[in-house]
């Protein structure tokens, strides 16, 4: 496979669980950014959201650094979308002009379920988590949410409000990425993993 296996979607939509099962059915590398911001928050400490972003900025750098050196891997991170009027995500301008996306696999679940997910979990107390209210996650991701895939010919849409077949999306993704199939979503109520997309 040729170009990165990019895992887009809303935070705690279940990014991080589906890329590295990918990357364990697929038998490719993972980068995650978080994992990269982490590190920096190890070594160089951890304060307020002006240097939580300072360090998610050089985490990008880095992040982005290791994945030019690779032909394929499965990547992943808080994307900064094309159409977003934000300024917050890793910037994709590096995997859009060329195109280095294989194929994009857009975690999906509802804003309220990703806000939940957000709220329950526990990360490094560097990424300032505990600073958002639930009503303002929610208008966040809501806003988000509607900006859908970043590459939308690309993307294989998948609902992780429903369990993951890690072997099954693994095989779509082998599919898309030879070009022997158009996208379809996974994990739809009116397919199993058995059945042939129409």
């Amino acid at each position: 496979m040729q170009g990165f296996v990019v895992v887009s979607g809303l935070p705690a939509s279940g990014k991080t669980t589906v890329a590295a099962s990918l990357a364990a059915s697929l038998q490719l590398p993972l980068l995650d950014k978080d994992a990269f911001l982490e590190a920096l928050f190890q070594s160089e400490g951890t304060g307020n959201a002006a240097w939580r972003r300072e360090l998610s900025r050089r985490a990008d750098v880095r992040f982005q650094a290791a994945a030019t050196g690779m032909e394929t891997a499965v990547i992943t991170s808080w994307w900064k979308h094309p159409a977003s009027t934000t300024d917050s995500g890793t910037p994709v301008d590096w995997l859009l002009c060329p195109s280095r996306i294989a194929v994009e696999v857009h975690c999906v679940c509802s804003a309220s379920v990703a806000a939940s997910r957000f709220l329950a979990r526990r990360r490094h107390p560097g990424h300032l988590d505990e600073q958002w209210s639930r009503d303002n996650l929610l208008a966040m991701l809501e806003g988000q949410q509607a900006l859908g895939p970043l590459v939308p010919l690309k993307a294989i849409t998948l609902n992780t409000e429903q369990p993951l077949d890690a072997q099954d999306l693994a095989h779509r993704i082998r599919e898309q990425a030879l070009g022997e199939c158009k996208t379809w979503p996974i994990n739809q109520s009116k397919w199993t993993s058995k059945e042939r997309r129409p």
